[in-house]
């Protein structure tokens, strides 16, 4: 019997630990790609005339996406 729970508690745990912490952009999802890319269009909007496209890159790295290229 404490074997048994000694290993149910262990895959309880090993499930538990391949998770993604909440909050994290999880990039292989293309409804969270789709959500991010349209977030850091609108606040590249909002930007200045010059840095359009430098906001938007930085907008997309801090979500976790890398650069084309």
């Amino acid at each position: 019997m404490k074997l048994r729970s000694l290993f149910v508690g262990a895959v309880f745990l090993a499930s538990c630990a391949s998770q993604q912490p909440p909050g994290s952009s999880d990039t292989k999802n293309p409804s969270n790609y789709n959500r991010d890319l349209y977030e850091c269009q609108r606040e590249a909007t909002f930007a200045g005339r010059d840095n359009k496209q430098q906001v938007f890159d930085n907008c997309m790295k801090a979500r976790g996406y890398r650069e084309k290229g």
